[in-house]
């Protein structure tokens, strides 16, 4: 029997809370297919090493997950699927050895594909996932892109090598890649949006918003802003471009290494001020706004 079938198919006696998928054969693919009932408010979890994933809402009560594994030389690679009800939801996790364990936190192994020999070709894997309404959601990919579409309650997409795009969550979003773009719109919740080497893109959301590139630009706009919460947006290479509304209040604190300041606002300026750098307040103060960018021009809005 091959490898990845003995795989599957022990799955099913590793603990009493897993149940059964659907593995279907064809010509040039293998898709694992999984429907869980999850009620609004449960989080629903999703971990991979590999693979791009895109989420989006669904109907009824529960989540269907569908997960393409691309045939090499005829057969699928080694690639299993682990699920298991946490106390608040539904984790599944996509493995690579019987041993690896699927937590909350994700995969849970002693080694990594990485390590599986120079000569052997990566596995591939297309994940679809429909989630309803109201759910909370957190998916992962170590490589590959993370696209996620939905009114969901709150919401956490992370890739390690990959870009995230994110749409319409309701609630609180957390997006970042540690290499590629990041781009959040429409969310109506607080943002956390984060890459290691890309652009950061935040549209129309009603905030506050944080954003953070080791080497990329920060774009973002705020349609209006509920709360008076700090923010905090910094890169070491790039500009960055903020857009908040008419009525707009804060202390704050901006600063380049290489490049200049730009507002729409009046400012009442607090202490020396320079090209490179400005303190002060805008309307009232009140929340700390703090932008930060070593090489790169810095430019704030009227939406």
């Amino acid at each position: 029997m091959p490898r990845h079938r003995r795989l599957l198919l022990s799955l099913l006696a590793l603990a009493p809370s897993l149940a059964t998928g659907q593995a279907v054969v064809g010509r040039d693919s293998e898709v694992f297919s999984r429907n869980e009932p999850i009620a609004r408010g449960e989080w629903f979890r999703f971990f991979s090493p590999i693979g791009d994933i895109t989420v989006n809402e669904g109907t009824g009560t529960q989540l269907e997950l569908r997960a393409e594994k691309i045939l090499r030389n005829g057969r699928a690679e080694e690639i299993g699927f682990k699920v298991r009800r946490s106390g608040d939801g539904v984790v599944i996790c996509a493995v690579f050895e019987d041993g690896d364990e699927c937590t909350e936190d994700g995969v849970r192994s002693d080694r990594r594909w990485s390590s599986r020999g120079r000569n052997r070709r990566p596995p591939s894997l297309n994940v679809t996932i429909r989630v309803p309404a109201g759910v909370r959601v957190q998916v992962q990919s170590g490589n590959g892109d993370v696209s996620v579409t939905g009114a969901l309650a709150e919401l956490v997409a992370r890739s390690g090598n990959g870009r995230v795009r994110v749409s319409g969550t309701a609630g609180e979003v957390e997006a970042s890649s540690g290499n590629g773009e990041v781009t959040v719109d429409g969310v109506r919740g607080p943002v956390i949006a984060n890459s290691g080497n890309g652009d950061v893109r935040v549209r129309a959301v009603q905030g506050p918003v944080s954003a953070r590139s080791g080497n990329g630009d920060l774009i973002v706009t705020m349609t209006e802003l509920r709360v008076a919460d700090d923010m905090d947006f910094t890169t070491g290479n790039g500009r960055i471009e903020l857009a908040v509304p008419a009525d707009f209040s804060a202390d704050i604190d901006a600063s380049t290494g290489n490049g200049s300041i730009r507002t729409d606002f009046p400012i009442q300026v607090s202490g020396r001020i320079s090209k490179t750098r400005l303190r002060g307040t805008i309307g009232q103060g009140g929340r700390r706004l703090r932008l930060v960018t070593g090489n790169g021009e810095i430019e704030i809005r009227r939406t």
